[in-house]
């Protein structure tokens, strides 16, 4: 076994000798970093990762950030002022397309009548529909909250989404599930249920609607917790009509 050299002459460094040097890996994967950085807009990257929004460095401790230092409230000053009308406005309705089919993903395990099936209808169903519903509007209000410019438009993404997420539902159920349904199920399904994941979704927005607000009027980054009581309320309001309707079918109170 050969032991280290403790020659103190630079002549033996990898660089010196004849043969090709070879870099360590991770300088590749440093190059390729840098790389991928350069395609981003600097003020967008920088936001991720800067360190004056944390307390310790509040102005009250550490003075006002220089002029030239990036802080959340600076670059969504500047993000609100790059975002035009039509574009805010095309976001929304791209939030609207997206939302149905993606809560729709939620109700796809929601069927069953077993102890375990129950619990999908009346716990997790109702749970990751909600959430999913309103998902595209929580990530854009969390990474990208200029995009909206108006409370108006995240109660639109959320009362719309969840109109669109029952249309599709209900297509889903009605040709799918029991093609050979009654004209009163259908009736049932297009009013109530359509109602209920609108109302649900609405009072979900108020918790998207919140968040946004509190971040735009304070210039920090959203604080996820102020909509969750607002979540809680409407996956409760959904757990407890999907009780209420196994109930009322099993006790034969509710036909269709």
């Amino acid at each position: 076994m050969t032991k280290p050299s403790r020659d103190p002459s630079i002549e033996q460094e990898p660089h010196l000798q004849n043969q090709q040097f070879e870099a360590d890996s991770s300088e590749a994967l440093a190059e390729a970093r840098l790389r991928r950085e350069a395609g981003h807009p600097a003020g967008d990257d920088a936001v991720e990762h800067t360190v004056w929004d944390e307390s310790v460095l509040s102005s009250e401790l550490a003075g006002a950030p220089a002029d030239d230092q990036v802080t959340y409230a600076r670059w969504l000053a500047q993000k609100m002022a790059e975002t035009s009308a039509t574009k805010s406005w095309l976001v929304t309705l791209f939030v609207v397309l997206v939302a149905g089919p993606w809560g729709v993903l939620g109700a796809l395990g929601g069927s069953g009548q077993s102890a375990s099936g129950l619990a999908m209808i009346v716990l997790v169903g109702p749970i990751t529909e909600e959430v999913m519903k309103v998902a595209a509007a929580l990530w854009v209000i969390e990474k990208q909250p200029y995009l909206f410019k108006s409370l108006w438009q995240i109660f639109f993404c959320a009362a719309a989404g969840g109109a669109a997420f029952g249309f599709i539902e209900n297509l889903m159920y009605l040709y799918v599930y029991v093609p050979e349904h009654s004209a009163k199920l259908a009736a049932w399904r297009w009013s109530v249920c359509t109602g209920l994941h609108m109302n649900c979704s609405f009072v979900a927005g108020v918790g998207l609607a919140r968040i946004w607000d509190n971040a735009m009027r304070n210039r920090h980054r959203p604080q996820l917790w102020l909509g969750v009581p607002w979540f809680v309320m409407a996956m409760t309001a959904h757990g407890i009509y999907n009780a209420s309707v196994v109930v009322a079918e099993s006790l034969g109170w509710l036909k269709l």
